[in-house]
């Protein structure tokens, strides 16, 4: 079962439209810079092999969509061009 840190910073991530810094993670919730790292790897853990990942680059956190699916949500426009 999920506990309410780790619901409040996959609700935090989630909603987030940027990145979002552990250290800031941890203050808004209230916890130790440490357990925040625990309840990331649990979450990463549980997202493994799905459709989302979360994911840390340079300190901060967020979701995105694995590699192997990130052709499925390209869009490919027609691009309208004058005829010389």
């Amino acid at each position: 079962m999920i506990d309410a840190n780790e619901r409040a910073v996959e609700a935090m991530l989630f909603a987030s439209d940027a990145p979002l810094d552990a250290r800031e993670l941890a203050e808004r919730i209230g916890i130790a810079v440490a357990d925040l790292r625990a309840i990331l790897a649990d979450i990463a853990a549980r997202h493994a092999g799905t459709g989302i990942e979360l994911v840390e680059r340079g300190g901060h956190w967020h979701f995105q969509t694995p590699a192997d699916l990130a052709h499925l949500l390209r869009r490919e426009r027609d691009e309208v061009r004058k005829l010389s």
